[in-house]
């Protein structure tokens, strides 16, 4: 991952960017949240070449980012760049839509005209969102609860309940972004193994919690954000290798570039550059309590077909650990590879991308071609070139656009946790998010922060979509998965589903999904310090998973 010198250097030369050399018409703006709709309709129109430069992989980013992402797209429309070739089947509608969304940051931008019924601009902006979502589970095979994934630590549980969330935000000027999600459920097996249970709910009830909130700091280019919430780095869409949302949400502190900037001088020339950091604390239970997570990544975007990321994430810290702040952070930096076990710190790097191939003839048939991307993971340090010796990797295929004229897509995607134990000539199984001086891992209430199939798992995932109408979207998918392979018995599941997405109006939308999973040796957590996952052999679970969903924008 290169020598300590070298990271310390290219992090200051970019602060210095940073500071030196703003990005214009930043101002605090708050952030999307994870899974909205918005995510894949930008990226669905930067495949298509809608929107020619933009980085689409670390999330959550600001509305106000999304908006100069739709704001070039129609700058590059309205300048007649984009050919009529197809591709407006599908632009068209996912432009209005983000039009609607994002109109008081496109009119700030002067991207869309403001019409003599809207006020004029303000210092204080604000929005709402309220989420239902209604659920019926049956879980075969005498299980209670089954883990939910990408859910923010949420499970199946048996039977019809209820899930509502309200979450509303607050700018204040060019400097502050507050907001607040509080939820409310029916059932608190929802939340089995989290803080609606055990000796954390002195700030929760059993019913409600506070999911995410808040409060974000800009200065320049340089945002600070205190509070609650959910991120994912990575460019995977079933799952990511280091950081996602199937966890619990930390409570962190961020710090770093709040948009993309370019280095100063000759350099400027190189392409566009983020900075993020934040600092976390694990809660539930721990082998120290307190425990911190800091994570550093660096993103880069050198031309609009290719963005490339570097990511660092630290586990440290803790009552009783016998380490202290900054200085083991330090140290666990600078230090040699922890293979064994034996330092007072859990580290795991990675580096991802992804690459845009445009169509060719008879090799790339698709009209608006493919999107290649990958994640290579390291748990520990990376002390091999160019495949660290406990590797994970993660790999997926995406086409925008299968035929020309229509709005059918298709997304492959394969992540394997198990490569080290298959690799390596002594078998050596739980490797990734594990440790043995931090006995619970790498994990929050038991939840991995990364890919949800957790350790010696592979994972392979196949999804399409399309477009009955402009108001209409059918979705499908396929999930084969193993988890725990490096024990005798381990669990294996086929999955399938399929959702109907109805846009009621341009600021309504309900959904309607069936899931059908079918588990041999369904696994569940049976102790979190240290981390141990059970399987029950010989046991089938047959897992119908039925829900409804509304969401509506204020």
């Amino acid at each position: 991952m290169g020598s300590p010198w070298t990271l310390v250097s290219v992090a200051r030369l970019m602060l210095v960017a940073i500071l030196l050399f703003p990005v214009s018409n930043v101002a605090a703006s708050v952030n999307i949240p994870l899974h909205h709709w918005a995510y894949e309709a930008i990226e669905r129109l930067t495949n298509l070449g809608i929107i020619d430069r933009a980085m689409i992989i670390t999330k959550p980013y600001s509305r106000k980012q999304a908006a100069k992402y739709v704001a070039r797209a129609l700058e590059r429309i309205r300048a007649n760049e984009i050919r009529q070739d197809g591709r407006e089947v599908l632009a068209g509608p996912l432009l209005e839509r983000l039009m609607v969304e994002l109109r008081p940051e496109l009119m700030d931008l002067g991207a869309v005209t403001r019409k003599r019924s809207e006020s004029a601009p303000s210092s204080l902006r604000y929005g709402a969102r309220l989420q239902t979502e209604v659920d019926a589970f049956s879980l075969g095979g005498h299980q209670d609860v089954r883990l939910r994934e990408n859910r923010q630590g949420e499970y199946y549980a048996n039977g019809v309940q209820n899930q509502t969330d309200f979450r509303a935000w607050f700018e204040a000027g060019d400097w502050m972004a507050a907001m607040m999600d509080p939820k409310v459920i029916t059932n608190r097996d929802a939340l089995a193994n989290g803080p609606t249970t055990g000796p954390e709910t002195s700030l929760n009830d059993k019913y409600a919690y506070l999911r995410e909130a808040s409060l974000k700091l800009t200065y320049w280019n340089i945002a600070l954000e205190f509070g609650r919430g959910a991120q994912w780095w990575g460019p995977g869409y079933h799952g990511s290798l280091l950081l996602t949302d199937h966890a619990f949400p930390l409570d962190m502190i961020k710090l770093g570039s709040d948009e993309p900037f370019r280095l100063p001088w000759k350099l400027r020339e190189l392409g566009e550059w983020k900075i993020h950091t934040f600092l976390a604390r694990l809660e539930g239970q721990q082998t120290f309590s307190h425990e911190q997570i800091f994570g550093l990544r660096f993103s880069y975007l050198p031309t609009s077909w290719l963005e490339i990321n570097l990511t660092r994430l630290t586990q440290y810290g803790g009552q009783g650990s016998g380490t202290s702040f900054p200085q083991t952070l330090f140290d666990c930096f600078k230090n040699a590879p922890n293979q064994l076990g034996t330092s007072n710190c859990n580290e795991q790097a990675m580096v991802d991308g992804r690459i845009t191939i445009p169509r060719i003839p008879y090799l790339v048939p698709f009209p608006a071609g493919m999107q290649i991307y990958g994640e290579l993971g390291s748990e520990d340090k990376w002390n091999k070139i160019p495949i660290p010796s406990r590797a994970a990797y993660l790999a997926g295929l995406y086409i925008p656009q299968i035929f020309s004229g229509d709005t059918t897509d298709l997304r492959l995607e394969v992540a394997d946790t198990d490569y080290t134990r298959r690799k390596t000539s002594d078998h050596l199984s739980g490797v990734w998010y594990n440790n043995g001086f931090y006995t619970n891992g790498m994990r929050q209430y038991g939840f991995p922060l990364g890919h949800h199939m957790g350790t010696d798992g592979i994972d392979v995932f196949l999804r399409t979509t399309r477009y009955a109408t402009e108001e209409w979207q059918i979705g499908a998918n396929l999930n084969y998965q193993e988890r725990g392979r490096g024990v005798p018995t381990h669990e294996r599941k086929y999955e399938a589903g399929t959702d109907v997405t109805w846009w009621f109006s341009q600021r309504t939308q309900i959904s309607v999904g069936y899931t059908y999973q079918r588990i041999y040796n369904p696994g569940q957590i049976s102790s979190v310090v240290p981390f141990i996952e059970t399987f029950a052999p010989g046991v089938v679970a047959n897992n119908n998973l039925f829900w409804t969903n509304m969401t509506m924008s204020f």
